[in-house]
Order: C-alpha cells, then structure tokens, then sequence
C-alpha cells in the first residue's frame, strides 16, 4: 500500500467497488450476449431444419421384377452367376426347346389341315351354289310354261260356248295349264332342296382360325424358351442351375434395374409441408459415409399406416415408440442423380438425405 493509499483509505474501498461493479457489469454483458448468441443459433438452426427438413431412416432401393419361366422345362443354358451384372439383350437362361419345337411342327400339320379342308369346303360350296342356279334355272322354263298355258287355256275357252273349240281341245289346254302348274311346284322344291344343301364356309374357317392360333401360341412358347435381360441390370437371389427343371411361374432369380436407383425416406408428416416434387436433395449413403450426392423429391406419399395395421394395403411405416404419441411418418421417394458411383449402389442401404425446399 502507497503512503497516499495509506493517508486515504476511504479512496481505496471506492476504487475496489468500482473494479467489482465494472466486473459485474462486463460478466452480466458477456453472460447475456452468450444467451442471445443462442438464441439466434437457435433460431438460424430452426429457420435451416425447417427449410431443410432430414430424415437418417432412410432405405436404397431400385425397381426389381422377379424372373419366372412362361413354360416348364429342363434348363440346358445358363450362363449368369447369382451377384452378376448383365446387359440389355444378354443370354439369361434357355429351357430345352425340342419338345416345343415338336409342337410347333405338329400345329403346322394341323394349320395346313385346316386349310386343306377350307379349301375343299370352298369347292363344295360354289358345285353346290352351282346346283342352286340350276334349279332356279328350270324354275324359271317352268315358269316360262306355266304362262303360256295358261295363256292358251284363257284364249281357248271362251271358244267353246261358240262352238269354234271343242270340248277335248279346251280340257287338253286345261290339263297343260294344271300340268305347268306342277312343274313349277317341283321347280321350287327343287330350288329349295339345292339351297338348304349350300354348306356353310363358316365351320372351316373357323377350324382354320383356330389352327392358326394354336400355331402361334405353339411358336411363342418356344419363343418363351430362350429368356434375355430386358434392361441393364443385377442378378440376385438366383435359386437355380444348370439342368434343373423350370417351373411355369415360379421365380427362379430376380432383376436388379441398374438405372433406376431411389432413396425411400420416410418424413415425419410436420416435415412435408414445404416439401414439394422436384426439390433438389443432399443425400448421404452408409456405403460412402462422409459423401454426399444429388438426388430430386420424386413423389410424395399420400397414405400410410402404423405397424399395428399389418393388413392395410397403405405403406407401413412403424413408429419408433409405443407410449408416446408420435408423427406418422411418409414415405417420400428420392430419384439418385446419374452420376452415383455404381461400385456403393445396394439395395437396403441406409440412407441420409437432407431436402432443400428453398423456402
């Protein structure tokens, strides 16, 4: 302590209060700008979640059909390997043909059969129409004759009453009149007999019809024998081989499509409401941790039902906890941009994505 500290103690006890009071204050102004700090990063981070809403629950999938021979058979071709990459238009798999290959001969003897019968049926039918036009023919001669008799008996028999006709040459025109009569009768029943022995060409053609069909499903069974991919695409879960007998309908392997990989996030239903198609994405794969690629919200689910309701034909999506009440949760579908490293693409891999809705 100085001699002047010493002479003014009072001095001294006011400058410490004002040290303590100027600490005070720089501790309250520090304390609080801490506060208020985070209160805005607060707010800054609500402000980011809310315009770009995350889900960690995510799955990677890919569009997938199974694989099942259209016709049963033994398998003498197969040359892909379960985990395999084949291309559009390559050799999956080839059913033994020779049985399908007798049956397509078989409907091509029935097929020429058939039409060997449509022709003879068509031969048939116009000697048949041919008779018909004869009959009509000597319909009409009997016609021609009915006429003219009956034209001599009506100039005839006036002639009788006075006397410059007799008696037998009136009944003479009478009876040529009534036997022209029965000549035409018999003309129609015979233009009737021809016509109800026309055949009908509708039976053979359609016997032909149906040769022709039973040729065509003949060829495309054989057709279904030699199986290639339809678009690029993974081998998986193959569950046969070389020799074994193929069922109709039974899913020997399934198809992995290798140009249509998406991300199915399932976003709590507060998250959606900014959220739109189209939106651009940041999404995050577990095979690439740390790596962030660009994918776009391609729909948006419009129904889904909790676990509890397994027989719903809505999407389930579980829920995370049984005593509390949580967001339903909806499947939003993210389409991976093209430029995705091939090598980190599984189907089930955990995904992370981040949408940004710019608002």
């Amino acid at each position: 302590m100085t001699t002047e500290e010493q002479k003014n103690p009072t001095g001294l006890a006011e400058n410490m209060a004002d040290r303590h009071s100027s600490k005070a204050i720089l501790g309250a102004v520090i304390g609080w700008g801490f506060v208020i700090l985070a209160i805005i990063a607060a707010v800054i981070t609500y402000a980011w979640n809310s315009r770009n809403p995350r889900c960690n629950n995510g799955v990677l999938m890919a569009d997938m059909i199974g694989i099942a021979p259209r016709v049963s058979g033994p398998i003498n071709d197969l040359p892909i390997k379960d985990n395999q990459m084949v291309h559009k238009g390559d050799l999956l798999y080839q059913i033994k043909t020779a049985p399908y290959e007798i049956a397509v001969q078989s409907a091509n003897a029935n097929l020429a059969m058939a039409e060997g019968a449509l022709t003879n049926a068509g031969f048939q039918i116009a000697a048949q129409q041919a008779q018909v036009k004869s009959a009509e023919a000597s319909q009409d001669q009997a016609q021609a004759k009915l006429a003219t008799a009956k034209d001599n008996y009506e100039r005839i028999a006036p002639l009788l009453a006075k006397h410059y006709a007799s008696a037998q040459d009136v009944s003479d025109a009478k009876n040529s009149m009534q036997a022209a009569l029965a000549g035409v009768a018999s003309a129609q029943a015979q233009v009737l007999s021809a016509q109800s022995s026309v055949l009908s060409i509708s039976e053979a053609q359609a016997k032909r019809d149906a040769a022709a069909a039973s040729l065509a499903q003949a060829e495309l069974n054989l057709k279904y024998c030699t199986v290639k991919a339809p678009f690029d695409a993974l081998i998986s879960q193959m569950s046969i081989s070389r020799g074994a007998y193929a069922a109709q309908g039974q899913q020997v392997f399934t198809l992995i499509d290798t140009h249509s990989w998406w991300v199915c996030e399932p976003f709590r239903e507060g998250q959606l409401n900014n959220m739109k198609v189209g939106d651009p994405v940041t999404v995050e794969l577990k095979t690439a941790a740390g790596k962030y690629f660009k994918g776009t919200v391609e729909s948006i689910g419009w129904g889904a039902t909790p676990q509890a309701l397994q027989n719903s034909i809505l999407p389930v999506i579980p829920q995370a906890l049984d005593w509390v009440q949580l967001e339903q949760r909806f499947p939003v579908r993210i389409k991976l941009a093209d430029d995705v490293p091939a090598e980190i693409l599984r189907v089930g891999t955990t995904a992370a994505a981040t949408v940004h809705t710019g608002r």
